[in-house]
């Protein structure tokens, strides 16, 4: 039905022409009602039908007065009218289904490739405004000393906001070798707006790995995915399995960090929760029709790692595919998931090219997790919840400005003159923890300030005693 009006469309502007229905009841006089359909419900889908032909035909003859009539003609670019009009058609729907123009649909190509022209920054488009979330290594974003965390207050002459976030971040991208002038702040330890910081940038081409990974120590491993582009799967495996020849064919542990990542391709997600179970529903769509799923997709027993004790790292920025691999690893008991709720994005677009260069983002279904459960604006609650990173720098930051005389003990061990303790048992954890700190000690300066993650790795070890076997999982 959507071509058909866009079809209208097309031909009622080609040839700015005035044009008219004088009997629009006549228009389906000849449908043959199919059988077993009811009368009345014929009358009235014919009824409908002719209602939109009229509206149609009302918005032809708009844009044909104001391109013929309104008072500065340079203001009336038909192009841009029809694509404000497509704009707004989307508008009063969910926040995921939109109208693309042709740039815009460019740069969301881009961003599934991994390889685009920007600035080097990744960012979480939550709640009204940019936070920056990540920033590409040796990146212009790094080099003009951008930060996680920092809001982008302008990109050029745009004050982000609800409504001019899209744009905003389209006008990051551009031609490479070309300036944007970007203006940021650092939110205050109350996360409230702070000085506003001006620079500008050159933009280059940004070739993004979408996983990395980390050792941690023998046979622990930290691994992370920004996004799930096109090769996200690939690089991911790549990575482990080289992990995994490296220590003996052995990894005692491993955690996956989806914290801040935004989503992507469903067939990325799909083939990175194949990476860690062999069989079974990974994840279902359900459309229109709720007693009938559009689609399931299963796990094949191929380039299946082999089984080791499993984190998964989310927060409020997890979202989208990222949920999908949380929930079906959860699910499926393959994976522990620590951190805080996530964004709870679980809807399907799919992207529908137009004959303008543009293309229709539009929702078609939910997702459900192998146990049937609806992640849309629910997200995924972790099996164990661990404060965030940012609210732990405020609270520590708290208690660094607390005054020695107002401090009140919170422990035996915070009384003056406490009696210090000698057990064996109190000896053996101590050196056990000094082992953990001698080898945190070693660890990338950023995951060394990770609290989550180190929360992680200590939990991974203390599960390393525990039997872990993929049987248990069918």
């Amino acid at each position: 039905m959507l071509k058909s009006c866009v079809k209208l469309l097309v031909i009622f502007t080609a040839f700015h022409t005035t044009v008219s229905f004088a009997h629009p009841e006549e228009l389906f006089s000849n449908v043959i009602p199919p059988e077993n359909t009811n009368e009345k419900d014929l009358k009235l889908k014919i009824e409908i039908e002719n209602k939109k032909f009229q509206s149609l035909e009302a918005f032809a003859k708009v844009l044909n007065l104001l391109e013929a009539n309104y008072v500065d003609p340079k203001a009336v670019n038909p192009d841009v009218l029809i694509e404000k009009a497509l704009k707004g058609m989307t508008a009063d729907l969910d926040p995921h289904t939109t109208y693309l123009t042709a740039k815009q649909y460019s740069d969301f190509s881009s961003d599934t490739s991994g390889k685009f022209g920007g600035i080097g920054v990744v960012i979480n488009p939550a709640g009204g405004k940019l936070e920056i979330v990540e920033i590409v290594e040796n990146s212009p974003a790094q080099r003009a000393g951008l930060k996680p965390g920092d809001i982008i207050y302008s990109v050029g002459n745009i004050i982000v906001n609800q409504k001019t976030i899209e744009e905003a971040l389209s006008k990051m991208r551009g031609v490479v070798g070309s300036s944007i002038t970007i203006e940021y702040f650092t939110p205050d330890k109350n996360g409230k707006q702070s000085f506003i910081k001006k620079t500008t940038i050159e933009r280059e081409i940004i070739r993004s790995n979408s996983a990395s990974i980390a050792e941690l120590s023998t046979g622990y491993a930290y691994t992370k995915l920004t996004i799930f582009q096109e090769d996200a799967s690939e690089q991911l495996g790549k990575y482990i399995k080289n992990f995994e020849t490296k220590n003996n064919g052995k990894i005692k542990g491993l955690i996956l960090d989806l914290r801040n990542n935004p989503g992507g391709l469903l067939e990325q997600a799909v083939k990175v929760t194949n990476l860690f179970i062999d069989s079974g529903i990974i994840v279902s769509t359900v459309g229109r029709d709720i007693n009938k799923p559009d689609d399931v997709e299963y796990a094949i027993k191929r380039n299946t790692l082999s089984s080791f004790p499993m984190i998964v790292l989310v927060n409020e920025g997890t979202a989208s595919a990222s949920e999908i691999v949380a929930g079906a690893l959860q699910d499926r008991e393959r994976a522990i998931i620590m951190g805080s709720q996530t964004f709870g994005k679980g809807s399907v677009q799919n992207i529908i090219p137009l004959p303008n260069g543009g293309a229709l983002k539009m929702t078609i279904a939910r997702y459900f997790t192998p146990k049937g459960r609806s992640i849309q604006a629910k997200g995924i609650t972790p099996d164990i919840p661990l404060i965030s990173q940012s609210v732990l720098g405020k609270v520590q930051q708290l208690q660094q400005n607390e005054s020695p005389q107002i401090r009140y003990p919170r422990r035996e061990a915070d009384l003056e003159k406490h009696i210090e303790a000698k057990d064996q048992d109190t000896i053996s954890l101590q050196n056990k923890q000094n082992e953990n700190d001698i080898e945190i000690s070693k660890w990338p300066a950023q995951l060394r300030e990770d609290y989550q993650v180190k929360s992680a790795y200590l939990y991974l070890k203390s599960m390393g005693k525990y039997a872990f076997n993929q049987d248990n999982l069918k």
